[in-house]
């Protein structure tokens, strides 16, 4: 038997509830660090393309 759909009140929670963890996995240093690295990677390589 298939579980029932959820409420609209349990989507919205659980929306939150996962924005919560980006936004936390967002604030990390380690993770800030390894976007900054990714951004300059990608920067390198557009201006690499633009010669």
């Amino acid at each position: 038997m298939a579980d029932p759909e959820p409420t609209e009140a349990e989507r919205v929670a659980e929306l939150h509830r996962l924005a919560d963890e980006d936004y936390a996995h967002g604030q990390d240093p380690a993770t800030q660090a390894e976007a900054r690295g990714q951004l300059a990677i990608a920067r390198s390589h557009g201006n690499e393309a633009g010669r």
